[in-house]
């Protein structure tokens, strides 16, 4: 089992959403350096308007779509949208006054046509609004394909009853069922079964890739399967009669696989 996998998802979100933000940032700079004459006033409007974008935008695609929208209470949807775009336009126009003092010099002709036009503002802001919602749902679809695609080589990998390694030049099969738990040393693993132990050259990297999701990396050195646990705390699994610390890059997942 990946103990990593959370984190590193919750990682490439974060990376996805930095990069969708940082090109709406250079394209409304570029789109508004047309009405504001340079791109140093427009990257300060921008960011006089990038919270309202930002904020209409994690209402929109974190709130109203998956609690109103994916769930069918469109009536609640289309309310509280309406109310959303009330004042998100009413927001735009507090930022469109502050332009008007700051960067336009009370002269309404200095915001141009673009920024000077309350009903084209409110359509870009709903266009980046609209596509980021696109990401999200896209990046959705994908992680979906990938969750299925692990499911089904877990569903393989659970219905293999025999690992298969090197031991002393050969390949040996070795009943599933009756391993224990599987010990990496220096240059060589061990593979602890109910009755016995087999020594392979393979490393423990590789032998974890071919177990099924029962078992479980609890260390560096170790991989246990959790139908021979005994008992465990934060510290220490108990299999049989054999104490296995737990690493403390492992700790707080496998505590979490262990409880659910």
């Amino acid at each position: 089992m990946t103990i990593d996998g959370n984190s590193q998802e919750k990682d490439l979100n974060t990376k996805q959403q930095a990069g969708f933000w940082i090109i709406v940032i250079v394209v409304l700079m570029l789109l508004f350096s047309t009405s504001l004459n340079g791109l140093v006033i427009s990257f300060y409007f921008v960011c006089f308007l990038l919270p309202v974008v930002v904020g209409t935008s994690y209402f929109f695609n974190e709130y109203l779509v998956p609690r109103f929208l994916l769930k069918g209470f469109r009536w609640k949807f289309a309310l509280y949208f309406a109310y959303l775009l009330i004042v998100s336009v009413y927001l735009e126009m507090l930022v469109m006054i502050l332009a008007f003092i700051i960067l336009a010099d009370y002269r309404i002709e200095n915001l141009g046509k673009i920024v000077g036009d309350i009903y084209l503002m409110a359509i870009i802001l709903y266009l980046v609004v609209f596509a980021n919602g696109l990401v999200k749902i896209t990046k959705s679809l994908r992680l979906s394909q990938v969750r299925i695609s692990q499911l089904e080589e877990a569903q393989e990998k659970e219905q293999t009853e025999y690992l298969q390694v090197r031991i002393d030049r050969r390949n040996a099969q070795i009943k599933i069922d009756e391993v224990v738990f599987i010990e990496s040393l220096s240059d060589y693993v061990k593979v602890h079964t109910k009755d016995d132990v087999q020594v392979t050259k393979e490393k423990i990297s590789a032998i974890e890739k071919l177990l099924p999701g029962r078992f479980i990396r609890i260390h560096r050195s170790f991989i246990v399967n959790r139908d021979y646990i005994k008992s465990y705390n934060r510290e220490i699994v108990e299999l049989n009669k054999t104490m296995l610390p737990i690493g403390r890059k492992y700790k707080k997942q496998v505590v979490e696989i262990f409880e659910s």
